[in-house]
């Protein structure tokens, strides 16, 4: 399998969904699970999308956040924004809070900035430092800097995310942004 990359709306290259993770790496998932899924794959790969999604759903009953992601997507291509976000909220109780920020995408892709602003609370709440920098990033398009420029830091300080809109130099070590360098 080659790697793909992520676009900003949150499909890869090919237009298929973002893997989260692969099921090599999904410790919590029942072994079923994780073949239920690999037969998904291949069943979309195929072009059955109601055969993957039939079995996405059956891997889902077992607890597997992966699949209640890719459901999830799935339902949001079919334009089944409930359903998408019926799976994404059964994901993060599943414990991934990455689809907590999936919901927060989906909702801003939709307009629902409001939505989406809370969606990236509860995903930062949970533990996904990458929805701070969506909520900042979300600050700033509204005209709050300072209050972007401190989500940024406080997901630098959590380690997650990529703050470099605002603070494209780093800091310095006494926290101030550091200035772009210029040769004497």
């Amino acid at each position: 399998m080659k790697p793909s990359t992520t676009s900003a709306t949150g499909s890869t290259a090919n237009g298929s969904p973002p893997p989260s993770t692969t099921s090599s790496s999904r410790p919590n998932a029942a072994p079923s699970s994780n073949a239920l899924c690999e037969l998904a794959r291949l069943r979309e790969e195929a072009g059955d999308q109601e055969g993957a999604e039939a079995l996405y759903r059956k891997a889902s009953k077992h607890g597997d956040g992966f699949a209640l992601i890719r459901l999830a997507w799935m339902r949001k291509k079919a334009g089944d924004l409930e359903g998408a976000e019926a799976a994404y909220r059964e994901a993060a109780e599943h414990g991934d809070p990455s689809a907590l920020g999936e919901l927060a995408r989906m909702r801003e892709e939709t307009g629902d900035r409001e939505g989406a602003e809370a969606a990236y609370r509860e995903a930062a709440e949970h533990g996904d430092p990458s929805a701070l920098v969506g909520l900042a990033r979300l600050r700033e398009e509204n005209g709050d800097p300072e209050g972007a420029e401190a989500l940024y830091r406080e997901a630098a300080d959590y380690g997650g995310g990529s703050p470099t809109r605002l603070l494209p130099y780093g800091l310095d070590p006494d926290g101030t942004p550091t200035p772009q360098w210029t040769p004497s």
